[in-house]
């Protein structure tokens, strides 16, 4: 009886073992962010088994059909795949999102973890940008970044900005203390040129509002945005970004089916608050001796002789300005597979200035297209920007203006003539009747 129960238990040891069908499974693990190999754990689920694949992905192990492997890699979300009949099992492991949020694009282009950087650094993503669009990406940016002072140069149309991280750097005129920006890896110059006559006498330095460079980037383009504040931040890039960097990163195209975006924005602004004008006098000015001033000089000033009940009075001030219209549209084509991806896009902004035949517009177009060949990636970005802006002269664009600008004639005009009357018929300056 004894020798039975052996024989038994023996051929039950053998029949359990090869139901097992213990077998050898390899593979290679790469990562869906780059298709590199990933040196992970890969453990048999319920068990103290598992081995490391090595450092370009490769891994072997033996496990029973049946069993599940769990593929695991920091930064990177856990698979579980059961062992059915292959001997060869490829895995993918796609990054963590919690992950993503974590790491920013430093100097240079180079992803790194947030919290491994030595300095300060604020990443703004699309989204949080595009809450409040603006013609100008660095707008945006205003009460979003720490130690950030953006400076809009006036609120006409194609006006542009200034941005100041951490406060000034330098006295000097010719520089505007103005970080520097990288676009996709390309270095654009946001500074604005000094020109005119008053350029040292600390009234206004331009003759004009002039927009800066960075407009030409469309916002809807725009992935995010690394503001590297400080020298120890940007001393990959020299002396050149003493006042810190400004990081922008343009959108790609993601693996999956061909996507078509399009997005329109209409928008209307008005002057709602007018200054106070005096209606008691009227056209002209008294000299010291009392005697009113009889040159044309009595054009620009209103404070001559004191106007009757019956004398018309002119809101020249509140017909002078218009209601303006924006209109911004974009449309945008990506897509890609494992191995490439593209993204197109074209825009087009136009704006019709509060202020008579003044107005900015823009049109631009831009591609990112990335295609991998094994370990080598090859990126091709293009992009073109046209934008044309209808002004006034301000400040040294008018000879003796002391910096006041086309604005200040407007504001002086005498109440009792109108303003819309400023030509004649034949196209000439109408000229005022003398008092």
């Amino acid at each position: 009886m004894k020798k039975f129960l052996m024989f038994f238990l023996t051929c039950l040891f053998v029949s359990v073992s090869a139901f097992a069908q213990t077998k050898t499974v390899t593979g290679k693990i790469i990562g869906s962010d780059d298709n590199l190999g990933i040196p992970a754990s890969v453990q048999v689920k319920g068990t103290t088994k598992g081995v490391s694949a090595d450092i370009d992905g490769n891994y072997s192990i033996s496990v029973d059909k049946g069993q599940t492997l769990v593929i695991s890699a920091i930064g990177y979300t856990v698979q579980e795949i059961m062992v059915g009949d292959a001997n060869v099992i490829d895995v993918t492991l796609y990054v963590e999102a919690a992950q993503l949020s974590e790491a920013v694009v430093t100097a240079l282009g180079i992803t790194r973890e947030k919290k491994a950087l030595g300095y300060s650094v604020q990443d703004i993503k699309s989204e949080e940008l595009l809450k409040n669009k603006t013609a100008n990406p660095l707008n945006s940016l205003a009460g979003k970044v720490a130690g950030v002072n953006i400076t809009q140069s006036s609120g006409a149309a194609g006006a542009g900005a200034q941005i100041i991280l951490r406060g000034g750097t330098s006295l000097d005129e010719s520089r505007d203390n103005q970080p520097l920006f990288v676009v996709d890896g390309i270095v654009y110059d946001n500074s604005t040129s000094v020109i005119g006559n008053t350029s040292f006498d600390g009234m206004g330095g331009v003759a004009t509002t002039n927009s800066n460079r960075v407009m030409d980037v469309n916002p809807e383009d725009i992935e995010n945005m690394s503001v590297l504040k400080g020298p120890a931040a940007a001393a990959l890039y020299g002396s050149r970004a003493a006042n810190g960097v400004i990081m922008i990163t343009t959108k790609k195209g993601s693996e999956g089916s061909v996507s078509v975006d399009f997005s329109s924005k209409f928008s209307t602004a008005w002057v709602n608050r007018l200054p106070d004008q005096q209606s008691l006098y009227g056209r002209g000015i008294y000299q010291v001796d009392g005697t009113l001033r009889p040159d044309d000089y009595v054009v620009y000033s209103s404070w001559g002789e004191k106007l009757g009940s019956g004398v018309k009075r002119y809101n020249n001030i509140e017909d002078f300005f218009q209601t303006s219209t924006i209109f911004d549209n974009t449309v945008s084509v990506s897509g890609g597979h494992k191995n490439g991806s593209f993204y197109f896009s074209a825009s087009n902004f136009d704006q019709k200035g509060i202020v008579p035949n003044t107005g900015y517009d823009k049109t631009t177009f831009r591609f990112n297209g990335e295609q991998k060949y094994g370990k080598l990636t090859l990126n091709v970005g293009a992009a073109y920007s046209h934008a044309n802006t209808d002004k006034t002269l301000t400040s040294a664009g008018l000879w003796g203006s002391g910096g006041t600008g086309t604005m200040n004639q407007v504001y002086r005009w005498a109440i009792n003539e109108d303003m819309t009357k400023y030509l004649n018929a034949d196209g000439t300056k109408y000229i005022f009747e003398q008092y």
